[in-house]
């Protein structure tokens, strides 16, 4: 019940939705009454749920053994979460822990959002609008009649999205692109050229089509920017017509970046990835654990290197906020002042063409919430999945009951 928001968005359906956030609530309602091996069993099996995808980047390191084993390690993880709530005997002490536990992020990954599970339907993805489901939950638990029934209904009204934000929008035009290279392919070096003549093409229409700017996903560009004179040169000159935001690698100083490049008016910039991928790109251990497993799984290589702080630019006087894949659903990427956010992500390292995979579905959820919590529209720009304009969400007392 508290994955049902992922599986739910899949159709895409309003009654659904509606019904999203209720069955969260019964979610919570169960699980807070379990004995503690329920508790366990509960944060297990949410655990695959939620994250099982997390397994399939293990096949394109010829690791795809290891699936089961990083599926159960994922799995313990959240069970113990979720068991550790259940240690005191009340059940209003236990809903409470396990409020507070939600907002664990193991080893720095965030994505379990219980804040999140109500960006479908009528409540709001916040503190308040989870913290009165929780105090449902709790008062169901409690009384009983009329009581009950009354206690739930108020607590529901509290939760209530009343207020809808509008994010910017560009006042320009944007080519919001959309490319789907398997991940098996990505870095295939006899496809390299073949690749980048795909993105120079999706360029050029953009230019016919008199585009302002063209935003291209993550790693669109499978090489390192930084080493490609003759290829600099030419996204230098078509920029004259366009700018070009795209995904590529950096190397400078011995040391890798996962980057961003804006080619805008015949100069080029550089903006490095902030927050990193626990175990994806960095591995969030001390630094004896962390050069074992580099070396013992990722061919003894090191960890990206990082920008120091956030990064923002301008196109046509709109600031935008520079986002790579995993740092769009960060609080701190969406602090501070900018107009509207690029993201960029290459989310082929989760998809599998026989596998299906709910990664794409919970991503969107979680940029929906952050655009609803910070009031900002997001351009995400996607290999692999779809790409799309991220608003935030709209109080379906407004829009759809007319109050």
């Amino acid at each position: 019940m508290l994955a049902n928001f992922i599986y739910f968005s899949i159709f895409e359906n309003f009654w659904l939705s509606f019904v999203s956030p209720f069955l969260t609530f019964l979610g919570i309602y169960i699980i807070i009454n379990l004995d503690r091996a329920g508790f366990f069993w509960a944060g297990f099996f949410t655990g695959i749920l939620w994250f099982y995808w997390i397994s399939f980047s293990f096949i394109y390191y010829d690791l795809a053994w290891l699936m089961p084993v990083v599926i159960l390690g994922i799995s313990l993880i959240y069970g113990l979460i979720f068991l550790a709530a259940s240690f005191p005997s009340f059940v209003a002490l236990r809903a409470i822990l396990l409020f507070v536990f939600s907002y664990i992020a193991p080893f720095g990954f965030n994505w379990f959002n219980l804040e999140a599970t109500l960006v479908l339907g009528a409540f709001e993805p916040s503190v308040r609008g989870l913290g009165f489901v929780f105090l449902a939950a709790i008062l169901a638990s409690y009384l009983k009649g009329a009581f009950k029934l009354l206690a739930i209904l108020l607590c529901f009204v509290c939760a209530l999205q009343f207020k809808s934000a509008s994010g910017a929008n560009l006042p320009f035009s944007l080519e919001l692109t959309n490319t789907k290279i398997e991940q098996t392919n990505r870095w295939n070096k006899d496809l390299k050229n073949e690749q980048v003549d795909e993105i120079l093409a999706l360029i050029q229409q953009a230019i016919t089509a008199k585009k302002d700017a063209i935003l291209l996903p993550e790693s669109a560009l499978p090489l390192f920017i930084t080493h490609e004179r003759f290829l600099r040169q030419r996204l230098l000159e078509l920029s004259k017509d366009i700018a070009i935001i795209s995904g590529a690698l950096a190397h400078e100083n011995e040391q890798n970046f996962n980057s961003a490049f804006l080619f805008k008016d015949g100069e080029m910039l550089r903006f490095d990835k902030h927050i990193l991928v626990p175990f994806g790109e960095e591995i969030p251990l001390p630094k004896f654990a962390k050069n074992f497993i580099n070396k013992l799984f990722y061919d003894g290589a090191s960890d990206f290197a990082t920008a120091k702080k956030v990064s923002d630019y301008e196109i046509k006087g709109v600031k935008i906020r520079n986002a790579i894949c995993y740092e769009a659903t960060t609080n701190e990427l969406h602090k501070g002042e900018f107009d509207v956010m690029f993201a960029i992500s290459n989310n082929g390292w989760f998809l599998h063409k026989i596998l299906p995979s709910t990664q794409p579905i919970l991503q969107r959820n979680l940029l929906k919430y952050y655009a609803t919590k910070y009031g900002k529209t997001i351009y995400h720009s996607v290999n692999g999945s779809n790409s799309e304009i991220i608003a935030p969400k709209q109080s379906l007392l407004k829009g759809k009951f007319g109050l």
